[in-house]
């Protein structure tokens, strides 16, 4: 049983890991990485316990891959063996692809290239597999530059940065118009579909119905409809944008923003592809807040809307939705209240209520037909606000709270956060250095180890220290008397001022079901018991 027991332990765990970046002809397809790691795994002896697929990620940026998922995995004792079909499937990029590798070691891992299996315990076997990992990254530089060069081409030729069709347009009047996919926002499956000259070409034509639909809705916003109205009609009317989600306001207002549907093409002035050699028909930048970052170019494809409705667009959009604005809160409460029905993560906004015209807050939810819950009455709520400060003010247990929160702060240490924060950077660039200088072999691995280990027991201790910092400055209770003068000045006070003083006190204010004018629908949450959960 004991020599039994010990070859199980001796048996290596490995994951298969799995990338593509892009669903193409020439890529290598999942099951051909899958199959090959299974089979090299066989004559291994490993053990192949699960397999992590990674599609439509690009291998130059680890932020959004499973690798760190893997490497906690392995650091758990539930693997031993990252497995990859080659190294350019591990990543793209030489500096992030090496420190994760050095992290993977630290926990006493390894990963292996089913098809370019180098001894990575020697120097030789580390050296190739650091060339494959380099010669990833070069391609993967290679093709960026290329893609800028094609980029500039389209740019030159009047089309967009690539071949999507844009809302309003498709490719052209034979092949298949454009099919939203799944509102979940995954990609969905390529189909092929009948390609013709036209398509080749790249110059869209405007769609039979979203064309007149988007050139309908210029037209109203800049005659005085509101954007949120003519979301409403486009969503009566079961218009979707082609990812498939429902129209809503930053929808609609980002694909107007773009001007391709007064014929012109959107690109940032600071690009390469527009940089290389700036089209003669490029516009002055527009004024209008981010849309500054952008120059407007003129395009191949037909305009739906004429340059007058497109001057007087960007001449709405500079003065504001709603006119010029001071950027002051319209009421008290703004911002603050949440619906406590269907979670939605924005706050419930200020409107009125159907046929009675009684001042409101509206769930954004009740629009997109995701919630049936009840407004909330703007004045009753202004009321319950006011009987929380006075409570607050005026009250017995608010006074022994304000004079244990007093002694707690007298307590507390100065904040050094901003020390500690220069103290992490300081060490996250140590540990990028001595990687640099294993990977080039600078420092031996037995050094690079105990470097290494002691630069990760201090950023673990700064870290410590900056998140003691964090709870030391988290919301602190106001004192008793900010209370008491709120409640003196409320009834005088503006209401932009108001909403100021109400969030440094308030964290949100939950609206739960319940008739309009009930009190006791209102759950206010203050700022200092606020979790991250709330």
């Amino acid at each position: 049983m004991a020599a039994k027991s010990l070859t199980r332990r001796q048996t290596l765990r490995a994951i298969i890991y799995i990338r593509v970046s892009t669903a193409r002809e020439d890529m290598i397809s999942p099951e051909l990485q899958e199959h090959t790691c299974r089979k090299f795994a066989i004559g291994e002896g490993m053990n192949v316990i699960d397999v992590v697929p990674d599609l439509d990620l690009s291998g130059g940026d680890f932020a959004k891959r499973r690798i760190g998922e893997i490497i906690a995995r392995i650091a758990s004792g539930e693997a031993d063996v990252v497995l990859v079909y080659r190294w350019d499937r591990f990543g793209r990029n030489l500096e992030q692809s090496l420190i994760n590798l050095s992290t993977l070691e630290g926990v006493g891992g390894t990963a292996k290239s089913a098809t370019e299996n180098f001894d990575t315990k020697t120097a030789a076997g580390r050296f190739a597999r650091n060339n494959m990992l380099g010669l990833a990254d070069l391609q993967r530089e290679q093709i960026g530059e290329g893609w800028q060069r094609t980029l500039a081409r389209r740019l030159r030729n009047g089309l967009p940065h690539n071949g999507h069709p844009r809302f309003g347009y498709r490719l052209c009047a034979t092949c298949k118009p454009p099919k939203p996919r799944a509102a979940n926002g995954h990609r969905r499956a390529r189909e092929e579909i009948e390609t013709c000259d036209n398509c080749r070409s790249g110059i869209q034509i405007p769609d039979p119905v979203y064309g007149p639909a988007l050139a309908d809705a210029y037209e109203r916003y800049v005659s005085g409809v509101s954007l949120g109205k003519i979301c409403d009609e486009m969503r009566e009317q079961g218009l979707t944008t082609y990812a498939g989600h429902t129209m809503e306001i930053h929808r609609l207002q980002g694909i107007m923003d773009t001007g391709f549907a007064a014929g012109y093409i959107r690109v940032r002035s600071e690009s390469s592809s527009y940089q290389e050699e700036p089209p003669e028909s490029a516009l002055e930048p527009t004024g209008v807040g981010k849309l500054d970052r952008f120059v407007f170019v003129q395009g191949a494809h037909e305009a739906i809307i004429s340059q007058e409705t497109w001057d007087k667009y960007l001449e709405k959009r500079q003065a504001g939705r709603h006119g010029k604005r001071d950027g002051k809160a319209k009421y008290p409460a703004s911002g603050l209240v949440f619906c406590g029905d269907c979670k939605h993560p924005a706050p419930m906004r200020a409107g009125l209520s159907g046929g009675s015209r009684q001042p409101v807050w509206r769930c954004q939810g009740i629009q997109l037909r995701t919630c049936n819950h009840s407004n909330a009455h703007r004045e009753t709520l202004d009321a319950v606000i006011f009987a929380w400060i006075n409570e607050r003010a005026f009250g017995e247990e608010t006074g022994r709270a304000t004079a244990e929160a007093a002694v707690d702060a007298a307590h507390q240490e100065p904040d050094e956060s901003w020390r500690w924060e220069a103290e992490i950077q300081k060490l996250k660039k140590q540990r990028k250095n001595l990687i640099r200088m294993a990977a080039s072999e600078d420092i031996t691995r037995e050094d690079f180890l105990e470097q290494r280990d002691d630069v990760d027991n201090e950023l673990a201790k700064a870290e410590a220290q900056l998140a003691r910092c964090g709870r030391v400055k988290a919301n602190p209770r106001p004192p008793r008397e900010v209370f008491e003068g709120l409640a003196r000045e409320w009834p005088d006070m503006a209401d932009h001022l108001k909403q100021a003083a109400l969030r440094s006190a308030i964290g949100k204010i939950i609206v739960q079901r319940g008739p309009l004018r009930d009190p006791h629908r209102y759950t206010i949450i203050p700022r200092w018991e606020m979790t991250e959960a709330a």
